[in-house]
């Protein structure tokens, strides 16, 4: 009655109240079903069983029959009820499957036959990802537990793990303990059967099929357990990743990136009583540094909103680490963060395995106790006493994991900046030098990584032979020479099978102690860079602002006396040869214009940036007395547009919505205020156009509008613009200013503008800050004071204030310069191979590896290993016989015998592993190579549309695959495979025709199985790899434009995005581990049913003796447990193969053509920079248009020419074209020479690019002029004097307030830029002109013939931008060609001949005074248009 009365409560309740009287219904049913099992069918085991009471009649079936259908089938089988939180949660086939097809994986039947039925899966055919797993989900609920400023404390990160997975490492914790007692199954029935066999009588008095049935269902049973484990570990593997992926992103959001990258946080900077800012929260350590290091200063947190100024509530942080090597480079570590440590992390669960190993040795001890009495102790005794080697091989090991990641950090850091810079690279052919690096680096890498095989192949896997073996001779000795007992077949083969586990579980314990050294070097590292690396002053979203008393308006924009550094300058700096700080000082209260436009002018390099930087919070802050403040509102926005246009790899309108709500109307007017109409009409996909990774395929101008239009269409009330004109033409740059900055989207907003135009931007000036060249202020005020104290100012204004007013505003926007394209698709999506990986793939490395005499040896060597490998369980058969036949058994003799086979077995596996490790290693250093000289000579165009960050990953993480998981899993296959055949061949010699039938069954339908599950999981594989990249990619791209992603408060965003990509990730990698438990459990399933016949056989319908049943059983479970392991390591294999496949592919690619020996140029060639051009035209790809039209000129060697146009017409292609970066028809002759006729090496290096947007490398100044040293000193510093880096460098002197506590002569000390001065990485410590200045001055070093000059001074101020075109006519050669590309007309003006393009063609093409004199020439409407004409016309020579 309380049963029904439970089954009517489980349909009429509430759902809460249904779930639970089913439950407690279904174990009701389940107990009284286990008490008649005991009751009714136990008894029938035993041989001797009593009467029952009651007769076992047809009822007592049916009653067990009926509770067995009630309480086991239906409660397996019903489908389990899916409860939502929230209404629109959709369920996933794992939310609602049945506890049996949960147990068996079952539910995955439906996506794994659909895989095998078709020739390739995508990521919607993948069951639906389980609510609870998704990464917002997993953020909202678990990130707060694992950020260090959230917890507040600077905790290991290992404590927010195990607080997060409590539940999940106890469940699998007592799965741990469940599979130590199961493993045990197997020989205990071995042994009462043996013993059976031997006696007649077994020992507990149950039938030999109850011990058939526990040898056979036993390991099944531990494979159950194991896959419930396995689940467990795939849930903390999955939700740890998606965890810590995010929580590296976030951390990588507030954290400030110098030394590497230059990078800022929204929030609020407070005064504390010591006279400097500091935060109110000191989650993280803080460390001292020399200038050219990472920063460090403490991270706050405060609430949401406005905070009062002057708050006293502040805590500085006084603990210090110590100093920091220079080599710290945080974009590396990030990478290796997200891959190989992150993986490494993932797995800490196996760490818990350790225990299982201790109680497994214990109970196998007392397993031996039961039979061979106290001789196990003294089995035990010799592991007791060995125990310590292992383990100090395993700190061995530790040591050389810890070598081998910092040696991996180097070289992926430089693969990172190599990958970062590498058109550049190619422009300067480099790509030998640069290869020859990274493969310096990669050596060192390897070093260790063979060092570390070797100690864990060799020396690990040895010393764990050798204590089993000396344990098992030690207790096998004992028993049969001092206690003088026989070693027959029921002590013998359980012994054995024990002694197995025993070298098992120290095989074990040489894996996961290596494995828990490397998650704790991964875990460590992952710590540091949570709770060490340097965070922002500030880490909230409210108003950025400090002061030493409270600001009388809190809406006022400005700064007073108070100081700024890209240093931490409230501590000491050591003063070392490469030390450079810039300080920006504020002696006066500076208030900038609501409401109104606000110009930062000034020299290059006199901190107009770092101003603005400053404002957002970017800089170290100090201040210089009571009354220092600085503020910037953040309560109605703040937009920013950097000097160095950040786009993310989006469509056209993606990039200037950034998040907004589309507004059409505003939309189209700000393409038309913007100029970007014209440009959008010429793409097929108009502003869908993607526009590729950091904006590659649009012009500087293009990318700068695109950058100013996202600013222009947000909603910010203030908007910081720096130098935004710079990159355009006269003609567009008037029309933005006449549209945009006068246009009706501007008006009321608040807009701080760096720029060098001044005549351009006066008329809209209504507050200018000039700034000087000492990083002060000179001037403040209207643009009329301004000009009156400042006469240098004037001059250059009076020039060039003709130019800006009488161009006439170009109606018709920039045009690409690639024409129309057919669609708005240009990131090739990454190809996804389907079906099997192919052989070529396999054959990179089985080629790398070695020749086939080598392959032969090594394969011998394999063999014969597993060949005496099982002789010695033949052998020990053999002895236990001898004891039915022989009266007297020289015990000695045959244990001697044993150690030998088993010394022997220990030598051919060494020398097998001794091959692998040199040939693996080997294939390893000739992929890596092959690799990167792939993309090293992959064509400009492959680099537009590949990601960076899916290059980085194929060097970074599928380059690891291969030296570490393919190499070891491809070892551990063949080795597999070997013994299955050997153990498969020995079981039919033992069992015969019953052996071969219940094998081939098994082995066809484990067959079919296997090709059915392979074939899903590489589809699942290739999904999971392909989702990363763009994982990686988007932390890339944030990492790139920090500033303005926390300028515009757009984190929220970015982490939106992350998540969603993070959960197409997870849903393809949860789908990946979970197919691994499909096959494990029918694996397990089909290896006890033959273990079962064999079983059967052998004890019902032969006769054979009970060694030789031993041997089989030994060998038939040795054999069913090997069989899940090959699948499963043949599907790891297959699987980390996926990685040479898409190596394979990276080899495969369109290459630029390969250097010849018939194609090098005469050792004289080039003696003069004379050009010679016919029918020159050029297109990007083989199906776009053409951007060069048939182009006829000649230029004599030692000519200056410019080139005029356009933004848009043809400029940067046409240099492009000389170098041969882009597809060309027609003929260039350089010196005499067609350069098509010569390798591309050679003309590259003899001719000197200098891009608009110079690219630098991590390191010293010296490092970036002479990357290879082939330069003296006094070479590179002309080379500096002569591009005017010191023009900048003037004594540095000025007023000095009383609260400074640095003389201008002292800081010109140490703002001074010399060879040892460190260089960022992309020289972010550096000005935009700095930079242009250094790539110049790269250009002189290199002493070219031909010098190409594409917008290189466009950030340069007008006065060092004359002393360059200067220092240029004098300094280099007579016969050097220098081809200059300007919007300015004064910096080319001067040239010998001037090239006007348009539309790609050449229009015009003589001197500029016959241009001038040319009636409707193109030039000289430019020219007379202008106030200035009357200069512009002297420097031309009329």
């Amino acid at each position: 009655m309380y049963a029904y009365a439970l089954a009517a409560c489980s349909i009429f309740l509430s759902r809460k109240w249904r779930d639970v009287t089913n439950l407690h219904l279904s174990l009701l049913l389940l107990s009284a079903f286990n008490v008649y099992i005991y009751l009714d069918v136990w008894p029938l085991a035993a041989i001797d069983a009593p009467e029952p009471d009651v007769s076992r009649s047809w009822s007592t079936w049916t009653r067990v029959g009926i509770l067995g259908f009630a309480g086991v089938l239906i409660p397996l089988t019903s489908p389990r009820p899916f409860r939502p939180k929230d209404p629109q949660d959709l369920p996933s086939p794992e939310d609602t499957c049945s506890l049996l097809s949960s147990l068996t994986y079952s539910y995955l039947d439906q996506i794994i036959f659909y895989a095998y039925s078709v020739p390739n899966t995508t990521i919607d055919d993948l069951p639906r990802l389980p609510v609870s797993e998704s990464a917002s989900i997993l953020a909202e609920k678990n990130l707060p537990k694992f950020d260090p400023v959230k917890v507040g404390l600077k905790r290991h990160v290992f404590w927010g793990l195990l607080r997060v997975f409590a539940p999940n490492y106890t469940r699998a914790l007592v799965c741990v303990l469940a599979l130590s007692f199961t493993q045990f199954s197997s020989p205990l029935g071995m042994e009462k059967l043996l013993s059976y066999l031997e006696g007649g009588h077994p020992r507990a008095g149950l039938h030999p099929w109850v011990w058939v049935v526990l040898i056979a269902v036993g390991p099944m049973v531990a494979g159950f357990i194991s896959n419930q484990y396995l689940y467990e570990s795939t849930i903390i593997i999955v939700e740890s990743e998606s965890l810590l992926t995010q929580l590296v992103f976030e951390h990588s959001l507030r954290i400030r990136m110098s030394s590497d990258f230059l990078s800022g946080d929204d929030g609020v900077k407070d005064f504390s009583d010591s006279d400097a800012l500091s935060s109110s929260t000191t989650p993280t350590a803080v460390e001292e540094v020399t200038a050219g290091d990472a920063f460090n200063a403490d991270e706050s947190l405060a609430n949401e909103g406005q905070t009062p100024r002057g708050s006293s509530d502040t805590r500085t942080n006084k603990e210090k680490t110590p100093i920091k090597e220079k080599s710290a480079r945080l974009l590396g570590r990030i990478n290796n963060l997200l891959t190989t440590d992150l993986n490494q992390i993932a797995e800490t669960q196996d760490v818990l395995m350790i225990l299982r190993v201790f109680i497994q040795v214990t109970m196998a001890m007392i397993f031996l106790y039961y039979i061979i009495g106290w001789s196990a102790f003294v089995g035990m005794g010799v592991i007791v006493i060995c125990l310590p080697v292992p383990v100090y091989i395993g700190k061995l090991v530790m040591e050389a994991q810890k070598g081998k990641m910092a040696k991996t950090d180097e070289r992926v850091q430089a693969v990172t900046e190599i990958m970062n810079v590498l058109r550049m690279v190619k422009l300067f052919a480099w790509e030998i030098k640069m290869l020859d690096q990274i493969t310096k680096k990669r050596e060192d890498e390897l070093r260790w990584i063979r060092y570390g095989k070797l100690l864990d192949y060799l020396v690990l896997n040895n010393s764990n032979s050798i204590i089993p073996l000396l344990s098992m001779l030690g207790a096998f000795g004992s028993y049969t020479l001092i206690m003088q007992k026989p070693l027959i077949a029921s002590v013998a083969f359980p012994g054995i099978t024990v002694f197995n586990i025993l070298t098992e579980q120290l095989f074990n314990l040489v894996w996961l102690l290596p494995k828990a050294l490397k998650v704790k070097v991964s875990m460590d590292r992952l710590n540091e860079f949570l709770n060490k690396t340097e965070l922002l002053d500030n880490s909230t979203e409210s108003d950025i602002s400090a002061a030493a008393s409270p600001v009388q308006n809190e809406d006022v924009i400005g700064f007073n006396a108070v100081t700024f550094s890209w240093t931490d300058i409230n501590k000491s700096q050591p003063e070392t040869p490469a030390s450079r700080t810039f300080r920006l000082h504020f002696d006066r209260e500076i208030i900038f214009k609501r409401g109104g436009i606000n110009l930062i002018i000034g020299p290059t390099a006199s901190g107009k940036t770092s101003l603005l930087m400053a404002l957002l919070g970017e800089m170290y802050c100090k201040p210089l007395g009571p009354a220092s403040w600085f503020n910037l509102p953040r309560n109605g926005g703040v937009a920013y547009a950097a000097q160095e246009s950040w786009v993310l790899n989006e469509t056209v309108r993606e990039n200037i919505l950034f998040g907004q709500p589309f507004n059409e109307e505003r939309y189209l007017k700000v393409l038309n205020q913007c100029a970007l109409e014209r440009d959008l009409s010429l793409w097929e996909a108009g502003d869908m156009t993607e526009i590729g990774e950091k904006g590659l395929t649009l012009s500087g101008g293009q990318k700068a509008r695109v950058t100013f239009a996202r600013a222009l269409y947000s909603r910010a009330d203030t908007l910081l613009l720096d130098d935004v004109l710079a990159a355009l033409d006269v003609h567009t740059a008037k029309w933005v200013v006449e549209k945009a900055f006068k246009g009706d989207l501007v008006s009321g907003r608040t807009v701080i503008l760096v720029t060098h135009n001044v005549a351009l931007t006066s008329s809209i000036a209504d507050f200018v800050v000039t700034l000087g060249k000492n990083g002060r202020v000179s001037d403040f005020g209207s643009i009329t004071d301004v000009l009156s104290l400042d006469a240098n100012l004037r001059a250059t204004y009076e020039k060039e204030k003709a130019l800006a007013e009488k161009t006439e505003i170009d109606k018709e926007s920039a045009m690409d310069e690639e024409g129309k394209t057919k669609s708005g698709k240009l990131v090739v999506p990454e190809e996804k191979a389907e079906g099997r990986v192919e052989r070529a793939a396999m054959m990179l490395f089985i080629r790398g590896f070695g020749g086939s005499l080598f392959w032969g040896f090594t394969f011998s060597s394999k063999v014969f290993a597993r060949i005496f490998n099982i002789s010695g369980p033949i052998w020990i058969a053999y002895w236990s016989s001898q004891y039915a036949v022989r009266e007297h058994v020289p015990a000695l003799r045959y244990l001697a015998l044993a150690a030998f086979l088993h010394l022997i077995t220990m030598a051919f596996g060494s020398l097998s592993q001794l091959c692998w490790v040199f040939g693996s290693m080997k294939a390893a250093r000739t992929i890596h190579y092959q690799l990167l000289k792939s993309i090293f000579n992959a064509p400009l165009r492959w680099l537009d549309t590949v990601p960076v960050g899916r290059v980085i990953t194929r060097c970074t993480q599928d380059v690891d695959a291969v030296d570490t998981e393919f190499s070891t899993m491809s070892s551990t296959f063949i080795d597999m495979s070997i013994a299955l055949l050997l153990n498969f061949v020995l079981s039919i010699y033992m069992a015969g025709w019953v052996a071969l039938i219940s094998g081939g069954l098994m082995a066809s339908l484990g067959g079919w199985l296997g090709a059915v599950y392979l074939k899903a999981q590489l589809s699942m594989r290739r999904e999971t790899s392909n989702a990363k990249s763009p994982v990686m990619s988007q932390v890339g791209a944030a990492l790139l434009g920090l500033p303005s992603i926390r300028a515009y408060k757009a984190q929220s965003q970015f982490r939106s995005d992350l998540q969603k990509r993070l959960d197409v990730y997870i849903r393809a990698n949860l789908t990946f581990y979970t197919l691994n438990r499909w096959i494990a459990i029918r694996a397990d399933t089909l290896g006890a049913m033959f273990c079962a016949v064999v079983a059967s056989f052998l004890v019902y319908w032969t006769d054979v003796r009970a060694g030789s049943v031993g041997l089989t059983l030994t060998v038939v479970t040795g054999f069913t447990g090997q069989i899940l392991w090959w699948v499963r390591v043949y599907n790891i294999l297959e699987i980390e193969a996926n990685s040479l496949e898409r190596i394979l592919g990276f080899l495969r690619i369109e290459h630029e053509p390969e250097r010849m020996e018939d194609r090098k140029p005469p050792a004289y060639w080039p003696s003069s920079g004379s050009l010679r051009v016919e029918g020159l035209s050029a297109r990007y790809s083989d199906d776009g248009p053409e951007v060069l039209q048939d182009l006829n000129f000649d230029v004599t060697s030692g000519e200056r020419i410019g080139v005029v146009g356009r933004t848009g017409a043809g400029k940067s292609s046409f240099a492009l074209a000389l170098l041969r970066a882009i597809k060309t028809s027609g003929t260039v002759h350089y010196d005499g020479i067609p350069t098509h006729s010569i390798n591309l090496d050679a003309l590259r290096s003899s001719i000197t690019l200098i891009p608009q947007q110079p690219e630098l490398l991590h390191g010293t100044l010296r490092k970036n002029l002479d990357p290879f040293g082939q330069y003296d000193d006094s070479t590179l510093n002309d080379a500096l004097q002569s591009a005017g880096l010191f023009q900048l460098q003037d004594l540095r002197k000025g007023p000095v307030s009383d609260g400074s506590d640095m003389t201008p002569a002292s800081e010109e000390g140490r703002a001074a830029v010399g060879l040892d001065t460190q260089v960022d990485a992309g020289g972010t410590n550096f000005s935009l002109g700095q930079r242009q200045i250094i790539a110049l001055a790269r250009a002189i070093v290199r002493q070219s013939k031909l010098l190409i000059l594409d917008e290189a001074t466009a950030a340069i101020d007008y006065e060092t931008d004359s002393a360059i075109r200067h220092s240029l006519r004098t300094e280099l050669g007579k016969d050097t060609t220098v081809i200059t590309i300007a919007h300015r007309l004064q910096t080319i003006m001067d040239s010998d001949r001037i090239m006007v393009l348009e539309s790609g063609r050449l229009v015009e093409y003589d001197s500029p005074k016959s241009l001038l004199q040319m009636e409707d020439g193109v030039l000289r409407s430019l020219v007379d248009e202008s106030h200035d004409s009357a200069y512009l016309k002297e420097l031309a020579g009329i």
